[in-house]
C-alpha cells in the first residue's frame, strides 16, 4: 500500500483570533526546525550558560507574538494585520489567546498531536486492582 503524505497535510489553514481571520502556512523545514532548535528551549527555564532564568509572561508573551508571522500565509496583508491587532489597545487580544495561537501553530505545523493525553488513573504503575485483603 502507498502512503500519500500529502493529503495527511491539513486542509483547514484558517483561524480566527481577535475578530480577524488569518491563513497559516507549514514554513520551510528549515525555519521550523530553527524553532525546535533555537530559543524555545531556552523559555523553558534555561538561560546563556545553562543557568536558571526566573519565567516571564512579558517575555513568553513577545516571543509568540514575534514568532506566529512564521505561520502566516503573507496574503491579505496578513503580517501587518498580525502586527496592528496586537498592539491595539481598544479591544485587546488576551496574552494567553496570544501565547496558545502560536503553540498551536506550531504543534499543527510540526505534526505534533494537539490534543492532550488521555487521562490516566491515579497512582502507580498497575492496572489490575488489588484484592481488599492484601497487605503491601
Amino acid at each position: 500500500m502507498q502512503r500519500e503524505f500529502s493529503k495527511e497535510l491539513a486542509e483547514d489553514r484558517q483561524f480566527e483570533i481577535g475578530g480577524e481571520l488569518f491563513e497559516w502556512i507549514y514554513p520551510h523545514w528549515e525555519v521550523s526546525s530553527g524553532l525546535w532548535d533555537g530559543d524555545d528551549q531556552k523559555r523553558e527555564g534555561e538561560g546563556e550558560n545553562g543557568k536558571a532564568e526566573a519565567f516571564s509572561f512579558r517575555a513568553d508573551t513577545e516571543y509568540a507574538i514575534a514568532r506566529v508571522p512564521i505561520f502566516l500565509d503573507s496574503k491579505n496583508d496578513a503580517h501587518k494585520r498580525w502586527k496592528a491587532l496586537v498592539a491595539r489597545k481598544t479591544d485587546p487580544v488576551p496574552r494567553h489567546q496570544i501565547v496558545q495561537l502560536y503553540r498551536w501553530l506550531f504543534e499543527v505545523a510540526s505534526g505534533l498531536p494537539t490534543n492532550p493525553p488521555s487521562e490516566s488513573e491515579p497512582g502507580g504503575g498497575n492496572s489490575v486492582e488489588s484484592s481488599e485483603g492484601e497487605s503491601s
